[in-house]
């Protein structure tokens, strides 16, 4: 929904004047939210900031005269500029409209108040894993650089604390330097982060200091010419077909922890679909035998849709657990409603997440695997196993919806090490079987 903008007269006895004056102020109305803004920068007269309640008919009549026209014109101009100010915005917040209307550039001046503005303008996004994933930099940035600990939990609105984060030193953009960076890397190796957290706060860091440089003109030396953020390690674990059919077959009597391993075991039959794309698959995306979908993940640059062959034990999943006969475009699996916004959606999506991590963890430990796994795990099985069957890497490129071959060939790289090792583990089990039965 766009903001609106019109003049407001806040007649309330507590808003008056000693003078019984009522103040005039703009108000920007976006989603039920109202701000209302002081005309003095705005206005040519200090006096037109104030009025007696006997004058506001005078000067909001269809016609106004005399004084009270030029009075109005003065306000309809102020609105005005205040509605193109809003159409400039591709996506509004009224930290981006203070900026642009009043010629602030007090949100860009530092970069605690330009992560929380840029946190603002994901969450309009609907774009809520990337913004808490800037919270969380944020919160080690101001740890660091403050000693503070921030807390993102409360019913705060973030731009409503705004003068919380600006009341204390500020860390401009042009502290940020490589040095800066290079200690920030090894506080956070102190505080026992993992190379995936701090690889992760720092190109946040770098996303928003080439939004800093390239879009709000601001001016600094860029740091990461000679610091580059520390690459994750990129093993990832996958299950052998011989493992993943132990987690497939446990039986259970529980329904909640049937469930949330029917979930991951559609994810494995899937493509190794992610959790949120099987939260979202509808009834309407289901033709021929096939789901087609977009992947959420990368919607944003690729979206090439994938086609997913449903199988025998799939179906028998959806029928188990499926919504039943409740129209063509209700939700596959009841994960989701349709009445939630996106936020209500992304928390229960991030809830599903982690049940079904605790209970695939709970049925690996009684089926005796002794590998560390989680919803991911489907997909790098998916993956792994089809690879050593010999399938084609432009298959697998399609099947895992990758832009291209060479990002599925990185992708593929991660498990070569866990292939080489089970291959040789299997040569040494059959040279040296085959040696205890000669000597026997």
């Amino acid at each position: 929904m766009q903001a609106t903008a019109r003049i407001f007269f806040q007649k309330a006895p507590a808003k008056r004047t000693t003078d019984n004056l009522i103040p005039v102020k703009l108000c920007v109305t976006h989603n039920r939210e109202r701000k209302f803004y002081s005309l003095k920068e705005k206005i040519k007269k200090d006096g037109w900031m104030f009025i007696t309640e006997g004058n506001i008919p005078k000067v909001m009549a269809y016609s106004p005269r005399g004084q009270y026209k030029d009075i109005r014109l003065g306000y309809d101009r102020i609105v005005r500029e205040a509605e193109g100010t809003i159409n400039e915005i591709p996506v509004f917040s009224f930290g981006l409209f203070e900026d642009k209307f009043f010629n602030r550039a007090a949100s860009w001046d530092n970069l605690f108040s330009a992560m929380i503005e840029h946190i603002q303008v994901l969450k309009l996004e609907s774009r809520f894993g990337y913004a808490a994933s800037f919270e969380s930099t944020l919160r080690a940035v101001k740890e660091f650089h403050k000693g503070e600990k921030l807390d993102f939990n409360s019913r705060d609105k973030v731009e409503t604390r705004y003068k919380e984060y600006l009341s204390g030193k500020k860390l401009s953009f042009p502290d940020i330097t490589s040095t800066w960076l290079k200690k920030f890397d090894a506080w956070q190796r102190d505080q026992g982060k993992s190379r995936s957290t701090t690889g992760i706060y720092m190109r946040n860091i770098r996303v928003l200091f080439n939004l800093a440089l390239k879009k709000h003109g601001v001016k600094a030396e860029y740091p990461f010419y000679d610091y580059h953020p520390n690459q994750a390690d990129d093993r990832k674990m996958a299950l052998s077909a011989s493992r993943m059919a132990l987690m497939a077959n446990y039986k259970t009597e529980n329904p909640q922890e049937q469930f949330y391993r029917d979930v991951f075991i559609f994810s494995f039959l899937a493509n190794g679909m992610n959790l949120s794309d099987i939260a979202k698959i509808k009834y309407s995306d289901i033709a021929g035998g096939e789901i087609s979908f977009v992947r959420e993940k990368t919607k944003r640059k690729n979206k090439n849709k994938i086609y997913v062959p449903i199988t025998t034990r799939m179906q028998s999943i959806i029928d188990r657990h499926g919504n039943k006969a409740i129209g063509h475009d209700a939700f596959v699996f009841p994960i989701l409603r349709p009445e939630w916004n996106d936020q209500k959606q992304f928390a229960s999506i991030k809830e599903l997440v982690k049940k079904v991590n605790s209970n695939i963890k709970h049925i690996a430990v009684k089926v005796g695997i002794t590998e560390r796994i989680s919803s991911y795990t489907a997909r790098h099985s998916f993956s792994t196993i089809l690879k050593n069957s010999g399938t084609r890497v432009e298959f697998l490129k399609e099947a895992l919806g990758h832009s291209s071959i060479r990002v599925t060939e990185k992708y593929l790289k991660s498990f070569e090490s866990d292939t080489r090792r089970e291959h040789s583990e299997r040569l040494e089990e059959q040279v040296f079987l085959k040696h205890s039965m000669d000597g026997v």
